[in-house]
């Protein structure tokens, strides 16, 4: 008899930052956010941002990041990357 696996994942107690050249491990009391993007909800891209929630740092898609500046840094990719995409399916 083979023993039985469960479906969900254990708890990530290690959470890297996602911003670009950082790397930060994440700290128990340290005041973190999430960042994530979405395409269907609107039809369009959405990029969304909250408050350090451990359910939603869990989920698949989900960016760790440390702070206010690597945030604005993911967003700015974020927005580049929108732009390139819209110009390259307007030119072609």
């Amino acid at each position: 008899m083979k023993a039985g696996h469960p479906n969900t994942t254990a708890p990530n107690p290690f959470y890297r930052c996602a911003g670009p050249n950082c790397g930060l491990l994440k700290g128990a009391s340290d005041r973190w956010w999430l960042i994530w993007t979405s395409f269907g909800d609107f039809n369009q891209p959405v990029l969304y941002l909250c408050p350090w929630d451990e359910e939603i740092a869990q989920k698949e898609g989900t960016l760790h990041v440390c702070g206010e500046l690597c945030a604005q840094k993911l967003q700015s990719q974020f927005m580049g990357n929108v732009r390139e995409s819209q110009v390259k399916r307007a030119g072609g």
